[in-house]
């Protein structure tokens, strides 16, 4: 029996010195982790310091955009608004253009039968005073030129 407890004893001190070699094992591997983990820690702190600026000007960027989007319709309703203005003045000039070309039609109308009445009226006068002159030849549509009775050119 002796032999077998010393067998017993050896197979456990074996054992035994197998689990501490493991529980050491594994206390450097908790040990190692545990390093890694405070290392990743730190990156992830660091990357994070970085990233939460750039995320606020992002932030920023979004309100930014909102209120240049805001601005850019009030832009376009005005720019809307211009246009109508702008069709109802060119229709406003269209109209007075087309008044202006009838009061001046009218008016050379006027002008001409004027200069045309006053154009007779002066050969009545010729004609009253010099009643047994020829007065055929002169017309509205002749000028004096060089002395000289001519058409119109």
């Amino acid at each position: 029996m002796r032999e077998e407890a010393t067998l017993q004893a050896k197979k456990f001190a074996q054992r035994e010195t197998t689990l501490h070699q493991e529980l050491a094992g594994l206390r450097q591997s908790k040990k190692e982790t545990k390093r890694l983990l405070f290392e990743k820690s730190q990156e992830a702190l660091s990357a994070h310091s970085k990233i939460l600026p750039l995320w606020n000007e992002v932030i920023e960027l979004k309100d930014k955009v909102k209120e240049v989007q805001a601005k850019m319709a009030k832009l376009e309703e005005r720019v809307t608004q211009q246009e109508v203005r702008l069709s109802q003045l060119e229709g406003e000039l269209a109209h007075k253009v087309e008044l202006f070309n009838q009061i001046e039609e009218e008016l050379t109308n006027d002008v001409a039968d004027a200069y045309g009445v006053g154009f007779e009226d002066s050969l009545a006068q010729v004609a009253c005073v010099h009643p047994r002159m020829h007065l055929s030849q002169f017309e509205v549509t002749k000028r004096v030129v060089d002395g000289q009775l001519r058409d119109k050119e």
